[in-house]
């Protein structure tokens, strides 16, 4: 089984940042906050039309762009997290990234996560996080490169006892390479968010910080996870499998795809580590 992951409490989608932490620590923020009020808000501003106009409309349903448009016409916060580098087979990634609920179901199984993931339809999961916040997440486009997702929920609890309600428009941006004949995966992710303008103001300024750190901390943390699937998968796919065969919250025809990835990821890494093996004099 691989490494328990060091989440803050706080769970990332990785791939996958997940409504329900933003609802929880977060709420209105002004214009100022939202492009960075420092000698670098010009540079953060140009970065963020950067990160709108990846967003390819003209592919997107009638629906898709109207909940893309209305968050990122209105939002309040916009981060983009660091980097990462991994290594990783590309299908399973991809795999992983489209399904998050074999990863959050692994946590379960660590003990780490609170985190429950329900898959509704084929491109919408239900999100619980045990502590108050309900969300749904929604791939609306993906490809080998590009995958935004859409979410909103709800959050009530001892932090803020109103309900508070928030929208969140994920951009994760992904390469593919090749690196010594191995599959390597970079990634960075773009968050647009939405709040409530109901939330305490001086609560929002207490804790946008300390969030947004979390954030960038488990998109690192979910990282090295992924890739530490990766190395099991090179090093012991049956074990790999067995772990699936465990994942109850997962739908079978997911998991039964997740294993023929497996097999077929293992059977590369075997034909890679035997062409670049040292022929003997």
């Amino acid at each position: 089984m691989p490494i328990r992951p060091h989440l803050r409490n706080l769970t990332f989608f990785p791939v996958l940042a997940v409504l329900s932490v933003c609802v929880l620590l977060c709420g209105k923020v002004t214009a100022e906050d939202a492009t960075a009020a420092d000698s670098n808000s010009t540079k953060k501003l140009t970065i963020r039309q950067q990160s709108e106009s990846s967003i390819p409309w003209g592919k997107l349903t009638d629906e898709a762009q109207e909940k893309l448009q209305g968050v990122l016409t209105n939002a309040t916060v916009f981060h983009r997290s660091p980097e990462h580098k991994l290594a990783c087979d590309h299908d399973v990634y991809l795999h992983l990234i489209r399904h998050p609920e074999l990863v959050v179901n692994m946590w379960e199984l660590m003990g780490v996560s609170k985190l429950r993931m329900s898959r509704e339809e084929d491109y919408v999961i239900n999100i619980d996080d045990g502590q108050g916040t309900n969300s749904q997440l929604e791939l609306v486009y993906g490809n080998a490169n590009l995958h935004i997702f859409y979410a909103e929920g709800s959050y009530k609890g001892s932090i803020i006892p109103t309900v508070n309600q928030g929208r969140v428009v994920l951009i994760l941006k992904t390469d593919e390479a090749m690196e010594e004949g191995k599959p390597i995966v970079t990634h960075q992710l773009d968050m647009f968010i939405q709040f409530d303008q109901s939330t305490n103001q001086l609560l929002v300024k207490t804790l946008q910080g300390l969030f947004l750190k979390m954030v960038d901390m488990n998109f690192a943390e979910t990282t090295k996870f992924i890739s530490q699937i990766d190395a099991i998968i090179q090093d012991n796919p049956e074990g790999m499998k067995r772990l699936s065969g465990r994942l109850t919250r997962v739908q079978t025809p997911i998991r039964q795809k997740f294993n023929s990835l497996v097999e077929r990821a293992n059977a590369q890494y075997v034909r890679i580590a035997t062409t670049t093996e040292p022929q003997p004099d």
